[in-house]
């Protein structure tokens, strides 16, 4: 059961939030480098090197890991749907870099957050 929220963060949790956003961009192509540098695609190898990602570049453990490997699964989501457009006759090209303001979501798939009435609706 998914559900969305409208947030309306404070000035520090804008910031966060941003941060991350720019956090999962930065995975999202890198991921998309990989992947071009493949010759036959191997999601299981695509998905591994967030691990070192998170090596290689220290400011990805300050994001969740599940939010990370959700980038894979949207890089792979997007080249699905390129699959299916070219099938349908559409002229298609290759899945492009994302720049700096393209990540206006992302996603927090575990549990562990609960709904807290008070005057204003807050999440923990």
């Amino acid at each position: 059961m998914a559900h969305k929220f409208r947030l309306y963060p404070t000035n520090q949790q804008e910031q966060l939030l941003l941060k991350t956003f720019d956090l999962c961009r930065f995975t999202y192509n890198k991921l998309l480098e990989k992947l071009n540098k493949q010759e036959k695609i191997n999601r299981s190898e695509i998905q591994h090197g967030i691990v070192d990602l998170k090596k290689k570049y220290s400011k990805l453990q300050e994001v969740y890991s599940k939010t990370l490997q959700y980038e894979c699964h949207r890089l792979f989501g997007n080249l699905k749907a390129l699959s299916r457009l070219k099938k349908q006759g559409h002229k298609v090209g290759k899945l492009r870099f994302k720049g700096k303001d393209w990540f206006k979501t992302i996603q927090y798939n575990q549990s562990g957050y609960k709904l807290i009435q008070t005057k204003k609706d807050t999440i923990n």
